[in-house]
């Protein structure tokens, strides 16, 4: 990318606060101190949506920008390696974390994939609209999911029945697609004033990853922390 967009970088910044917010709310949960259930309950599954749509719909922004004069294939290769590693290396905490709930397939691997994908599709950005659109709408119709191959794997691969996290390519791979159009336009002249709170969502939002895999340790050793102190 030759320049930051100010408002790709803050959405993906609010992303990200909305994500330590939820699993906060996960965490709490998880040590008792409170009775919710975050993969049940409504308000916690559209808080999910919110912030799994600002973070794909920013992976596709972020494609276009990145690739829509040209590709820098040894970029996009040092990319993808970053991203797969980080993305074993949950995969592998998550199995002796949570054994009968691994993450085999998150949001890292899920941009992993994406990243790749979004190559083909930054230079037709109105096709990138309608098949986005279409895979949303066939998705939540009951068609165009991969609920058989999934199946398979747990029954053939040994993949836990239920995962911490996990990001299906459909129907999220449409925010993707929808995030290309949206870049192509400009966001349709959106545009934030540079001020304290938006240049610290952004800064949040370039280092994103970084948070993302530094966050929840944190708030796991903070909770040990209190469980210890409370014995």
């Amino acid at each position: 990318m030759n320049k930051r967009y100010l408002e790709v970088d803050v959405l993906r910044g609010l992303a990200v606060v909305l994500m330590i917010g939820f699993h906060f709310g996960y965490d709490l949960a998880y040590y008792g101190y409170a009775h919710y259930k975050t993969t049940v309950d409504i308000e916690w599954v559209s808080y999910r949506i919110v912030i799994l749509s600002l973070f794909l719909l920013c992976v596709g922004m972020s494609a276009y920008l990145s690739y829509r004069d040209s590709v820098d294939w040894q970029k996009l290769h040092k990319r993808v390696v970053k991203l797969s590693v980080v993305a074993l290396l949950i995969s592998v905490v998550s199995y002796f974390v949570f054994p009968y709930g691994w993450i085999y397939f998150g949001v890292i691997h899920f941009i992993v994939v994406a990243s790749v994908l979004s190559i083909w599709f930054v230079r037709v950005p109105q096709l990138s609209l309608f098949l986005g659109m279409f895979i949303l709408i066939s998705y939540n119709m009951g068609y165009f999911h991969f609920d058989a191959t999934l199946n398979w794997a747990v029954k053939h691969l040994n993949f836990p029945v239920h995962t911490v996290d996990v990001v299906s390519f459909t129907p999220w791979f449409g925010a993707v697609l929808i995030g290309i159009y949206l870049m192509h336009k400009q966001l349709f002249g959106w545009q934030l004033s540079s001020n304290r709170l938006t240049q610290k969502l952004s800064w949040v939002g370039q280092n994103a990853l970084v948070i993302y895999l530094v966050h929840q340790p944190i708030l796991f050793a903070g909770f040990e922390t209190i469980k210890w102190m409370g014995k």
